[in-house]
């Protein structure tokens, strides 16, 4: 049986651990609000990582197309540049033709000859003038013509370089185009792959904060299971230290019911040896006389 100054020590150390559980239990609620913090801003940036590979998929997917367009754009404009260049060669060929007869029948160029006569024309419809001038410029005017006719070998030739001009004309605007084109999906592609490159090392930031965010959880779980282990383990000695106080008192539980016991054992053959002697019988008596008849 425990003296009275070893049950004071008994519940001094009950009450001691139960202070020490408390504050533990404050600071286990301390350390897992920051491990789920840490568990939270792993979870929000592995999220933004992901989708940040999602934009650069979609992102490398339109570089692509542009780029493919890109070469599709370059092959028109120099197949188009191919055809100037084509166009060139035939003017230069023409124009060649054209000097050669010039020079042969010693004519001047017809254009000029056309633009001289048409400048003569204006001149006299607009111009007052004397008559011996006016009969000077007629006189130069069928001069002009007169060369004019002895041009018309080279009128065709002429001609098919004016309209070889047109044509190239057209062609070098084409062209232009068509580089323009390239020029600005160039740009484009090269924009978009930019910002897969930007996109790309924000990923790598990211990686690296999900990195050590995932750390520090996996720290404070490791400080969060040893002290739940440890409050475990004082609430295993309360317990302990519960059970031989709890011990205690069914010691003292059965001696008392056995006190009892003998006391009403007792008083049984009291009242029995009453009733054999015809004794008048107390109430204590006829209540002890009930609970043997219960039993």
């Amino acid at each position: 049986m425990p003296t009275a100054q070893e049950k004071n020590d008994l519940f001094s150390k009950i009450s001691e651990k139960k202070k020490e559980i408390s504050q533990l239990q404050v600071e286990l609620t301390a350390i897992n609000e920051k491990k789920e913090s840490f568990f939270n801003e792993k979870t929000e940036l592995s999220k933004s990582i992901s989708s940040l590979i999602d934009e650069i998929k979609q992102k490398r997917k339109e570089r692509n197309s542009l780029t493919s367009g890109v070469k599709q754009k370059k092959i028109e404009r120099d197949q188009k540049n191919q055809e100037v260049k084509k166009v060139v060669s035939q003017i230069k060929g023409l124009e060649k033709e054209r000097d050669q007869v010039l020079k042969k029948h010693n004519i001047d160029d017809p254009t000029k000859i056309l633009k001289q006569i048409s400048s003569l024309e204006f001149k006299m419809e607009t111009e007052p003038m004397s008559f011996d001038k006016e009969k000077k410029i007629m006189k130069t005017i069928k001069e002009l013509k007169k060369k004019l006719n002895e041009a018309q070998s080279v009128s065709s030739v002429v001609k098919s370089i004016t309209d070889l001009s047109k044509d190239i004309d057209e062609k070098k605007r084409a062209a232009q185009e068509s580089h323009r084109k390239v020029q600005n999906q160039a740009k484009e592609s090269q924009q978009m792959h930019e910002t897969v490159l930007e996109a790309s090392k924000e990923i790598e930031t990211l990686k690296k904060k999900e990195e050590d965010a995932f750390k520090n959880f996996i720290e404070y779980k490791k400080k969060y299971t040893e002290l739940n282990n440890t409050i475990r383990q004082k609430l295993t000695e309360i317990r302990e230290l519960s059970g031989e106080v709890d011990k205690e008192k069914q010691v003292k539980k059965k001696d008392s019911e056995k006190k009892k016991e003998k006391a009403l054992e007792e008083k049984k053959i009291s009242v029995e040896e009453k009733i054999k002697k015809k004794m008048k019988l107390t109430t204590e008596d006829l209540l002890a006389f009930q609970g043997m008849r219960e039993e």
